[in-house]
Order: C-alpha cells, then structure tokens, then sequence
C-alpha cells in the first residue's frame, strides 16, 4: 500500500517488504542492533583501565603508590594472613590460575622436555648423513 507523498523523488520509492518508509529507516551513524559506537570502550579495556589505576596506601609509616590490581592482591593477602577465609580462598584461587601450585619436579604434572639432545661425537654425527670427517 503506498502512501500519499508530497514530493516526486519521494513517489517513486515502493514501501514493502524488506523497504520500510524513508522516516522509518536508520539514519546515519545508527546501529542496528544497538553495538557500541566508534571509540566506546568494551569491557576489558574499561577493566584494564580501571586496575592499572594508581592509588596510594599506607604500609606503616610509609606510603607507597600502587596499581589498584596490586593493592587488591596486597588486601587479600593480608585478610589470608589474618585466617579470613574468603581471602585465603581468593590468594589459593589466584596462585592456582597462575601455575604456583605445580610441582615442577613431577615429570606427570609439568610433562616431558620436548627434545633431550644426545650426545654424540662428530663421527656420529656426519655418518648419520653419509659423510667423514676426511670429506669435510
């Protein structure tokens, strides 16, 4: 069904299906799905902004400016040493994501070198591809 229009560029477009009317269509620099626009930041940039913010503590008499990451470590640390259990779970949480708790003796747990070299003379070794050391 078409519209009554006022203007002659206008009356030649066809409404339909897949063609909404011109003031219905989106304009430019609209998103579609509502993204974000062009220079918004997404969630880990904010979060990495945010932790990598300085802050200041007092240790004692001193005080010292940290990243807010480290400090939040720092707090937890601290709780964990006064036997707060949410703490000590968060600092054993944190030390087994960062592979801490890893027996780096136990071949099962760290696994095999990838290449354990020989130890072989210069004889050995060029008569593996067909050659002497008189040749060389």
């Amino acid at each position: 069904m078409k519209k009554p229009s006022l203007n002659a560029a206008d009356s030649a477009y066809e409404v339909g299906y897949g063609k909404p009317p011109k003031a219905n269509q989106f304009r430019k620099g609209q998103r579609k799905r509502g993204g974000k626009r062009c220079g918004e930041e997404n969630m880990i940039s904010a979060f990495k902004r945010v932790v990598s913010k300085r802050v200041k503590i007092k240790e004692g008499d001193k005080i010292r400016t940290l990243p807010l990451a480290d400090v939040v470590i720092l707090k937890n640390y601290h709780a964990a040493l006064q036997k707060n259990p949410f703490a000590m779970g968060n600092i054993f949480r944190l030390a087994e994501a960062s592979g801490e708790l890893v027996d780096r003796t136990d071949a099962k747990q760290v696994g095999k070198p990838l290449l354990v070299p020989e130890k072989v003379t210069i004889e050995e070794f060029l008569a593996e591809f067909g050659r002497t050391v008189e040749t060389e």
